[in-house]
C-alpha cells in the first residue's frame, strides 16, 4: 500500500524540510509552501485529514475550508495581487490529473494573467470550462469523475470534467506563461529558494496560526 506523500509530512515547524512547516493552521487545514512554485506566494491549502480532492470534502469541513481560502487569499493579495485558487481534482487513486499527489490540496498562486485561457491549449480538445462552486467538485467526485477546478478572481468559479486529464496542467500553463515551460514539474524544479523567499515576505509580520 503506498504512502500519502501529504499526510506523512503534515509535520510540526520543527520539520527539518521548510516546505512542510505549516504557515498557517486552523483546526482542520494548514497552509504550506508549495513544492515548485514558479512565483513567490504560492501556497497550498491542505485539509490535515486525509481526501483524495477537496471534492471529497464532508459539508461540514468545506465551510472552514472556504474561510481558510479568503483569509489566505486577503493576505496574498496584499502583498502581491490578483490571487488565483487552482486544484487537479483525481476521483480515484493514481489518475494522472492527481499529479502523483493523491491528498487534497488547493493551490493559491498570485497570477496577473487568464489562466482559464492559458491552461486550455494543455487540455483534451473536448474539454470545455463551466461556471460551478465547490458543489460541482463534490458532484463530480462523488460520480468518479476526474475535474479541473479554478476560480479567478477567487469565489468565482469553473470546472472542466474529463476522463483524460493530463498531468499538471495547471502547472505547464503557469510556466508557459512565465516563459519557462520546460520547468513545471516540480519534482524536477523544486525551487527552494523561491518557497524561502514566500516564507520571509509571509511570516515576517504573520501569526503563525489562523483561528476559524
Amino acid at each position: 500500500m503506498s504512502v500519502c506523500c501529504l499526510c506523512s509530512n503534515l509535520v510540526s515547524e520543527n520539520s527539518n524540510e521548510v516546505w512542510n512547516r505549516p504557515l498557517f493552521e486552523s483546526a482542520n487545514f494548514v497552509v504550506l509552501p508549495s513544492l515548485g512554485s514558479l512565483v513567490q506566494g504560492w501556497l497550498l491549502l491542505v485539509p490535515k485529514k486525509h481526501f483524495i480532492c477537496m471534492g471529497a470534502l464532508p459539508e461540514d469541513l468545506t465551510r472552514e475550508m472556504e474561510y481558510m481560502k479568503r483569509t489566505i487569499t486577503a493576505r496574498l493579495t496584499l502583498k502581491y495581487g490578483d490571487v488565483c485558487a487552482f486544484e487537479h481534482g483525481p476521483s480515484a487513486l493514481d489518475h494522472k490529473v492527481g499529479c502523483s499527489v493523491d491528498h487534497a490540496h488547493l493551490h493559491m498562486v498570485p497570477v496577473n494573467f487568464n489562466l482559464t485561457r492559458a491552461a486550455t491549449p494543455f487540455m483534451p480538445p473536448d474539454a470545455e470550462w463551466v461556471e460551478a462552486t465547490w458543489e460541482d467538485c463534490r458532484a463530480a467526485f462523488e460520480k468518479r469523475e476526474d475535474y479541473l477546478y479554478l476560480e479567478q478572481p477567487v469565489g468565482i468559479g469553473r470546472i472542466a470534467v474529463h476522463t483524460n486529464f493530463g498531468s499538471q496542467i495547471f502547472r505547464k500553463a503557469i510556466a508557459s506563461r512565465l516563459g519557462v515551460p520546460g520547468e513545471f514539474n516540480w519534482r524536477d524544479y523544486p525551487q527552494v529558494g523561491v518557497i524561502e523567499q514566500t516564507i520571509r515576505a509571509l511570516c515576517r509580520s504573520a501569526e503563525q496560526a489562523i483561528s476559524v
